[in-house]
């Protein structure tokens, strides 16, 4: 397994970046890598639903909406499972997998993905926040919505940057998410009601409005979708104001896998809100408005610049 990214992170890639909100690197990571982190996906497809998302129980104990949260995606009722998992036909989400699942624990900890998320964004300190991995199966139709991340994360600051790996090929033209090239640099949608348990068991208020249908423009000469085929290995990294969404899969054969890890860099602090995600260990109340994120058993300093 390769301790260091196999590619150098150059200017160009940090210039697309801040350009587009969006960047690509090719064969980022070697095969052993994607092993370990499909044996990890192979381990989830075996539990029963009453093992999954096996937290540690004081986690469960201080945090009443993760604990809700927990128990709808245990549940067996399929209707209360998609109402707040965003699940459906063909298309399965787990997250928080770093507190449950050994081998994205042993990715997060120990592969270079940090040490590469400080080079393109330009952070010397790199922390982990949250994990997730979807997988839509072949010939799935259901569409993840246009949406950005920045408003379900209950922190401000531009270095929350998502890291999206496909654990299997995908194409641009099948399977591949999309992007908006420059969409994090836009002013009409600033805190649209954001898609997490949490803003759903609430209800989007009156004066939230809902994110932005960048479909309405796909014809629009003004505006760049972004589309790419990728390898395992190949990571895409984006910005947490980037607009993005998930199209149909429709490879007749094979399954779209794909594994996101969610980091916090230097100028991140803390803006909890009640529609935001629930973050394992740290329930929404404890999180202190304005105040630099220190916690480093629940967001651990996985790369430091003097590391090196």
């Amino acid at each position: 397994m390769n301790e260091s990214p196999l590619v150098d992170i150059t200017p160009m890639h940090q210039e697309t970046y801040d350009r587009d909100g969006v960047v690509l690197i090719k064969g980022a990571f070697d095969t052993d890598w994607i092993k370990l982190l499909l044996t990890g996906w192979e381990r989830i497809q075996k539990l029963r639903s009453e093992e999954l998302y096996d937290l540690p129980n004081e986690f469960l104990e201080i945090d009443a909406q993760l604990n809700a949260e927990i128990s709808a995606n245990r549940s067996e009722d399929i209707g209360r499972r998609k109402l707040y998992t965003e699940q459906d036909k063909g298309f399965v989400r787990c997250k928080y997998m770093r507190w449950w699942v050994p081998e994205f624990r042993e990715f997060v900890l120990e592969s270079p993905a940090a040490e590469l998320i400080s080079h393109v964004i330009r952070s010397e300190t790199v922390r982990f926040f949250v994990d997730a991995i979807f997988m839509k199966e072949p010939n799935c139709e259901t569409k993840t919505y246009w949406h950005s991340d920045a408003s379900a994360w209950p922190v401000r600051g531009a270095h929350v940057p998502t890291m999206w790996m496909p654990l299997l090929s995908v194409s641009a033209e099948l399977s591949s998410l999309e992007y908006v090239a420059g969409s994090h640099k836009q002013d009409f949608d600033t805190n649209p009601w954001p898609n997490t348990f949490n803003a759903k068991m609430l209800g989007k208020p009156d004066d939230r409005t809902s994110f932005y249908d960048w479909e309405q423009r796909r014809i629009d000469p003004d505006v760049r979708f972004l589309a790419y085929d990728m390898e395992p290995g190949d990571v895409v990294i984006l910005h947490p104001s980037m607009y993005h969404g998930g199209g149909a899969n429709l490879h007749p054969t094979q399954p779209r896998i794909a594994f996101s890890t969610r980091w916090f860099g230097e100028d991140v602090v803390w803006d909890p809100r009640p529609e935001c995600i629930n973050t394992p260990g740290m329930p929404l109340e404890k999180m202190v408005p304005g105040q630099p994120v220190a916690d480093d058993y629940i967001f651990p300093i996985v790369w430091k610049k003097y590391f090196s």
